[in-house]
């Protein structure tokens, strides 16, 4: 039996108590010095999409840019006192003592949005920066709805241990019902913003600081019975609980811990203006025999739609829960017989259980290792991987609705790795935390 609970639809045994559930906190932000810099200049988007082009790009336009602490170069001649985790920490000490960075002289949230064109029309996302209490995901209090590939971890892990900061927000869907916390918010969003930056896409990135304690306090009060759903930023909330458990290690005491929380950028799950996007995958380094039997070896359980590769993308939308494939030998469109519809279908999941892993031969640690499958947004370039004979194949998702990925992770179905793209990013750089 379902028990719809602040409009979500869980089983009872997810119910928690009011006192188990979500807790932020405000706290003391450390924001770029508008009077300094120009924030178009040193602001970047995450770590995690940002190319090697992109990241010689963000180093030669200012250098004071953000990029030089989320993720940095490396050099021949890095050692273990000199790499770019040790150049992390000092710049980032440096830029708060010469006053390029500066520390908020109390503890605010930030509320947040961005404005962007997207498919012929304005968008705006708006949402608000604060500290919220970790948790593990058996708690069921912070929901993940994908899971985390390995080779991401040990940088974030080296990032935070050199800086004991936040640098980047994970970014975090809340119900919101009848729009309370954006009622709270309303009036400061027709303030001039305190700070403000355009990405390379032309998103326009705005923040402002909110120090009123009476409205903090109904925003603290409000989330005491949310669930979260962890949007972008697994791999930091996975980072900061281990984070956690380090200095636990080494505290005495029961007083406040900082380290218990990290920072987080909360939306409503509900905001017309959020855009989810597919993730494309392409595979190389698998036995030949596997990628020229595939279709034969779909057939029993898949209908199969001969496509050329000029029009896998639109195909593929048409049909529920389908996968593209495009390979040297074939392209078509496939769709489970059973059940297509269902969210256990969702052709992400079909993709990784039936195709990769029982066709292909591809899971478990080698996805998480990502060791024979790549990844894009742009479906042209998977395809033309494979023209070109860069991968044996390329494999064609379809857009979801958001509200599949929050009927998963409601149902504790965790998608595979990269299935889902935000976008836009949260702009690095806006506002950052020293963990004190």
């Amino acid at each position: 039996m379902l028990v719809w609970y602040n409009c979500w639809a869980v089983e009872p045994a997810l119910l928690l108590r009011r006192s188990d559930l979500a807790e932020i906190l405000p706290f003391r932000g450390i924001r770029y010095n508008v009077e300094q810099v120009n924030l178009d200049d040193v602001t970047s988007p995450p770590y995690d999409v940002i190319s090697p082009s992109e990241l010689e790009y963000f180093l030669n336009r200012h250098p004071k840019n953000i990029v030089r602490l989320i993720l940095g170069k490396e050099y021949p001649t890095d050692d273990e006192t000199n790499n770019r985790y040790t150049r992390a920490r000092s710049w980032l000490n440096e830029w708060l003592a010469d006053g390029t960075l500066m520390l908020e002289s109390k503890p605010c949230v930030y509320a947040y949005e961005q404005r962007f064109e997207f498919w012929g029309g304005m968008r705006v996302v708006r949402g608000f920066t604060a500290l919220v209490k970790l948790h593990p995901w058996e708690d069921k209090v912070i929901l993940p709805h994908e899971y985390t590939l390995a080779k991401p971890k040990p940088h974030l892990g080296s990032v935070i241990r050199a800086t004991n900061a936040n640098l980047d927000s994970v970014y975090g869907l809340y119900p919101d019902e009848n729009a309370q916390a954006a009622s709270l918010l309303a009036q400061i969003y027709k303030n001039v913003p305190d700070a403000q930056a355009h990405d390379r896409q032309g998103v326009k990135h705005s923040i402002w600081v909110v120090d009123d304690q009476s409205l903090i306090d109904d925003l603290v009060d409000l989330f005491k019975d949310k669930q979260i759903v962890i949007a972008d930023g697994h791999h930091r909330y996975e980072t900061s609980l281990a984070y956690r458990d380090e200095m636990r290690g080494l505290a005495a005491g029961d007083n406040f811990n900082p380290y218990d929380y990290v920072m987080m950028t909360f939306a409503d799950i509900d905001s017309p203006g959020l855009v989810m996007l597919p993730t494309h995958r392409m595979v190389r380094g698998v036995p030949e025999d596997r990628i020229e039997r595939l279709i034969e070896n779909l057939s029993d359980e898949f209908f199969v739609f001969d496509v050329s590769p000029a029009d896998l993308l639109e195909q593929t939308s048409k049909l529920p829960n389908a996968v593209g494939i495009c390979t040297k030998y074939f392209s078509a469109v496939v769709v489970r017989k059973d059940n297509p519809e269902s969210v256990e279908s969702l052709g992400v999941l079909t993709l990784h259980d039936k195709i990769l892993k029982d066709a292909v031969g591809i899971g478990g640690e080698g996805l998480r290792l990502e060791d024979h499958v790549f990844y894009t947004r742009d479906a042209d370039e998977a395809i033309k991987s494979v023209e070109n004979g860069e991968c044996q194949a390329a494999f064609i998702l379809q857009r979801f609705e958001l509200a599949k990925m929050l009927e998963a992770a409601r149902m504790g179905i965790r998608l595979p790795q990269k299935s889902t793209y935000f976008y836009p990013k949260l702009l690095s750089g806006m506002v950052m935390r020293i963990i004190e």
